[in-house]
This record gives structure tokens, sequence and C-alpha cells, in this order.
């Protein structure tokens, strides 16, 4: 399993977002330079976690992007929930194979509790905590550095 483009570059664009100042908006351009990703594709990004209450948005010449709560209320299932919808879950194929094992399949219930044990981490794992550690490794992160 491998988590879109989307995912991360919601991630790293709310995560520069932590340092901007409640009230103040940013934008778009500046957000994609200071992460190095397409500003086409991180807006469009942008517009699906607007939509799934995380960030909000201003039009006009002073307008930009805004957390829409405050970084540790937001966790990373939410950013998985707003960009794919939910977390990925185990297509069986049993109906297209004509398996014979019933409900109580192990592979299916393997793969069952690793999506709720993703879950679990995704939940207890929020932006600011991303900033934070981030932050304390400045050498890997320069672009939180670069003041907002």
């Amino acid at each position: 399993m491998k988590f879109s483009n989307s995912i991360e570059y919601a991630i790293h664009g709310l995560v520069f977002l932590t340092k901007v100042p409640a009230g103040k908006t940013t934008q778009i351009t500046d957000i994609a330079m200071a992460i190095n990703v397409p500003e086409a594709y991180l807006r469009k990004v942008f517009q699906q976690l607007v939509r799934g209450g995380i960030l909000s948005s201003q039009k006009g010449a002073q307008g930009g992007f805004y957390l829409t709560r405050e970084p540790e209320g937001i966790s990373l299932k939410d950013v998985v929930e707003a960009i794919d919808g939910s977390l990925p879950v185990y297509g069986c194929m049993k109906d297209r194979r004509n398996c014979s094992i019933t409900e109580d399949c192990p592979v299916k219930e393997a793969f069952e509790q690793a999506r709720l044990k993703m879950g679990e981490v995704l939940g207890a794992t929020s932006i600011k905590d991303l900033h934070d550690d981030l932050l304390s490794k400045r050498h890997v992160a320069d672009w939180l550095k670069v003041s907002a």
C-alpha cells in the first residue's frame, strides 16, 4: 500500500501553515514554492482540505489559505480522510476466484486489524506533532526556517 502524492503534499502544506499566525492567510504560491511542489497540484489538494474542513480560504489580493483549527487538532487520519475519503480497505477477491473460505477468513481479518492499527497511529499523530519533530531536525526541513 502506498499513500498518494496528494497526501504527502497535504501534510507538508499543513505543516508549513502551522507557522502562520492565527487569522493570517498564506498564498498558495508561497506554500508551493517553500515545500517545492507544483502549485496547480497543491491548489487542488488544498481545495479538498477546504471541503474536508481542515482549511479555509479567502479570495482577493490579500487572500490565501489558513487552518480552520489548531494544528494539534488536525490528525493525519483527518488528512487521509479529507483527501482519499477513508483509510485503505482490503479488497477480498473471493467472489472473483470462487473462494470457499467463509467470512472468517484469516487474510481478511489480518488486513482489517492492520487497517485499524493504522487508523490508531494516524489518529494519534497531529500536524503539530510533525511540525515540532521536523523543527527539531531543521537540517532536514529547511523550509521551516523561513518565516511565513
